[in-house]
C-alpha cells in the first residue's frame, strides 16, 4: 500500500510540473501601430520591420503572462504571410515557433495536444465594421461561412481547435477583431491594442501600455482556462467562400463539405 501510495504520490507531482500547454496564433495586421497594408503587412516594404519588431514584443509579453499563470509549455504559430514574420532568435526564449507552409488543415492541432489558444495580432474578419485592415485569408474574399454563420480567421481556428477539444481564451488585436472574438467565446480575455480612427486609420495604444496588458491579459486567460469550453461545429459542414471581383475574374463561389469540419477543412486546404 505505501508503494502505491508513494507511486501516486509521483505521478500527480509529474502531472503538476508539467503545467499547462498553450498555443499562440499570430498575425501582423491586428498588431498596434500597424495600419498601412502597402507599407507594413509584406517582406520588403518600407515599415515591414517595425511591423516585425511590434509583434515579436505583443508576442512575447502574451508568453510572460502565460508563464506567470502556470503554463509549462507554450508554442508560437507564426501565422502571418505563410509564416515568414517571426524570427527564432527573437522570440521568447522559453517558447517554441512553428513556421513553414503549407498549412495542414488541422492547423498542428491534435486531440487536447493544448490546454487553451490565444491570438495576438489579430484582424477581424471581412467587412467588420470598425475593422483595421480587416479581411478573411486575404482581401479578394468577401465573405466565408460555415454552415451558414459568416467567420473569418478567428472563427476558423477556434472551429478546427473545438474539433480537437481546445478552447480559444483570449485575443489581442484591433477592437473589431475582439468583439468577434468574444462572439465566438464571450468568456473571452481581449485586448483592444488599437481600433479604427476615420475612415482607414487607427487610433493604438502605445507599444509599451499594449505589451502591459497583453501580458496581464494572458494572464488572466491563462489561470482561468479551466473555465472555458470548446465552440463546437456539428456535422455535416459547408465551408463557403464568396470572393470579389479580381480583374477580368467575376465575382464567384467555392464549397466544401466533410461530415465534420476537419474534413471540410482538408476539402479547402487540399483545392490550393
Amino acid at each position: 500500500m505505501k508503494r502505491v501510495l508513494i507511486g501516486l504520490l509521483m505521478l500527480a507531482s509529474g502531472c503538476l510540473a508539467q503545467g499547462l500547454k498553450i498555443l499562440i496564433v499570430t498575425d501582423v495586421e491586428g498588431v498596434g501601430g500597424v495600419n498601412d497594408a502597402s507599407e507594413q503587412l509584406l517582406p520588403g516594404q518600407r515599415r515591414f520591420t517595425d511591423s516585425q519588431r511590434l509583434l515579436t514584443g505583443e508576442v512575447n509579453a502574451a508568453v510572460d503572462g502565460a508563464l506567470s499563470a502556470g503554463a509549462s509549455e507554450i508554442v508560437i504559430w507564426d501565422g502571418h504571410d505563410g509564416s515568414r514574420t517571426l524570427s527564432i532568435d527573437e522570440i521568447h526564449n522559453k517558447a517554441k515557433l512553428i513556421q513553414g507552409r503549407p498549412t495542414p488543415a488541422n492547423y498542428y492541432l491534435s486531440e487536447r495536444l493544448y490546454d487553451g489558444i490565444l491570438f495576438v495580432g489579430q484582424h477581424a474578419m471581412a467587412g467588420a465594421k470598425g475593422g483595421v485592415l480587416a479581411h478573411s485569408q486575404s482581401f479578394g474574399v468577401k465573405r466565408i461561412m460555415i454552415n451558414g454563420r459568416e467567420v473569418g480567421e478567428i472563427g476558423q481556428v477556434a472551429a478546427i481547435a473545438g474539433y480537437f477539444q481546445i478552447p480559444v481564451i483570449m485575443l489581442a488585436g484591433d477592437q473589431a477583431a475582439c468583439d468577434e472574438m468574444v462572439g465566438l467565446q464571450p468568456k473571452a480575455v481581449t485586448v483592444a491594442v488599437k481600433r479604427l480612427a476615420g475612415k482607414a486609420s487607427s487610433l493604438s495604444l502605445s507599444h509599451d501600455q499594449a505589451k502591459r496588458q497583453i501580458q496581464e491579459g494572458a494572464q488572466k486567460a491563462v489561470s482561468r482556462v479551466k473555465e472555458y469550453t470548446p465552440w463546437k461545429i456539428a456535422g455535416p459542414v459547408e465551408m463557403v467562400f464568396e470572393f470579389l471581383p479580381q480583374g477580368d475574374q467575376p465575382a464567384r463561389t467555392s464549397r466544401y463539405a466533410g461530415q465534420t469540419v476537419l474534413e471540410a477543412f482538408e476539402a479547402w486546404l487540399g483545392k490550393l
